[in-house]
């Protein structure tokens, strides 16, 4: 990645020449574990973004939980304040980044671009009033949703006035529903994001929505760009991101721990921008409409997709704390898959038919059996295999 270690070099005049809360010496006595083989790929520091003053605010929460600079957790956050201009030339920044201490460096200011994630035009975009406003970015780390789930501590300190967004040009240990493992190539969009909600707030009595609420904030803030309403992006219950009615591109996961304040949800996302590959990708399904129909769409970025998707969510989140899930439901049954498909039943009822009715209030989903009833099927308990028309029913032990 030559673009980014340039970027590295245009921040930083040498380690020792950060403000720090950390010193340089002592990292290496507490990171001092080399990588498993020289062939893994070496994973990178991540560069934090905001205003000074929800930088002073973080620190000064995070001041309080800190042993010698690192932030304890499952996944040890090594932070650094680093600002001022390159005092002494260009050199590259050369810590060693590790699965369980990763550095996260503060900065004053932001960079143009980073390899193929342009920050300026991200901020260009993005017409969030906190969602966003503090970023972090990173060239290759493990997974954005397991550094900041396990550690609670550091986004504990973030203010309440922005939500922080991790963003990862790549991933060495994606995290999908059920801890599956997503596939993370250059390319793919992938990024978690924190909110904050409110303690007896509607989204906290229902919190299951807010996996729905984030998939469908990046179908309309894809399709909410002028000239690409008619992209056929679909949802598929519960999680997934679909072209049409048979390729996955991307999906989605909610992470959600609770406090005095009320709770804290990771909503973390995978979608497939600009890679062809495991499956397809934006930018294919774009040419073949434009083959198709004649027009000359232009190839979205990944700066672009995530910007129109976090300022969708900011909007559907206050909505939905204002509404309820009803007026969301009404969105969201648009986009899905899934009104009056038959499908089978497995399990204890395998084999018999039923038909998709809707979501219950609960953020459920629902299907009528042949007598009538309508029985709810659980996220957490089941699993829908839309591809072939089964919703499995899983023992619970």
């Amino acid at each position: 990645f030559v673009e980014m270690q340039s970027l590295c070099r245009s921040f930083v005049s040498s380690v020792k020449s950060k403000v720090a809360l950390i010193s340089s010496s002592g990292r290496a006595a507490r990171c001092s574990q080399s990588m498993a083989s020289s062939d893994s790929p070496r994973l990178s520091p991540t560069w934090v973004y905001c205003t000074s003053q929800a930088r002073a605010e973080f620190l000064e929460k995070l001041s309080h939980t800190l042993r010698d600079g690192v932030c304890p957790g499952d996944v040890k956050l090594e932070v650094i304040n680093w600002s001022g201009p390159p005092a002494g030339g260009e050199s590259s920044v050369d810590l060693e980044v590790h699965d369980d201490c990763i550095p996260i460096i503060f900065r004053d200011s932001q960079p143009q671009a980073c390899g193929i994630f342009n920050i300026e035009q991200f901020y260009e975009r993005l017409r969030t009033r906190g969602m966003g406003r503090m970023m972090m970015l990173s060239e290759l780390t493990t997974s954005t949703q397991i550094i900041l789930s396990s550690n609670i501590a550091f986004i504990s300190a973030i203010p309440k006035s922005v939500d922080l967004v991790y963003v990862a040009l790549q991933q060495t240990q994606g995290k999908g529903r059920r801890d599956n493992k997503w596939v993370s190539p250059l390319g793919c969009l992938q990024f978690s994001t924190h909110l904050h909600v409110p303690a007896g707030s509607i989204l906290s009595k229902n919190i299951v929505f807010l996996q729905y609420i984030c998939g469908l904030a990046v179908v309309n803030g894809i399709c909410g760009l002028p000239g690409y309403e008619n992209l056929d992006l679909r949802l598929k219950w519960p999680n997934d991101i679909y072209f049409g009615q048979d390729v996955k591109i991307g999906g989605v996961l909610v992470d959600c721990s609770s406090g005095s304040w009320g709770m804290s949800a990771i909503v973390g996302c995978g979608i497939n921008v600009t890679n062809s590959q495991p499956t397809t990708c934006l930018n294919d399904i774009i040419k073949s409409f434009n083959d198709k129909y004649l027009t000359k769409l232009e190839p979205l970025t990944l700066d672009t997709v995530l910007a129109v998707t976090l300022n969708q969510l900011e909007t559907m989140v206050r909505q939905f704390q204002k509404f309820g899930p009803q007026s969301f439901l009404d969105d969201y049954y648009e986009r899905w898959l899934h009104s009056g498909a038959r499908v089978t039943l497995g399990g204890e009822a395998s084999g018999e038919e039923v038909t998709v009715v809707g979501l219950n209030s609960a953020g459920y989903l629902q299907v009528r059996r042949s007598d009538g009833e309508v029985t709810v099927v659980q996220p957490d308990g089941n699993s829908f295999d839309m591809m072939h028309g089964l919703v499995i029913v899983r023992s619970s032990t």
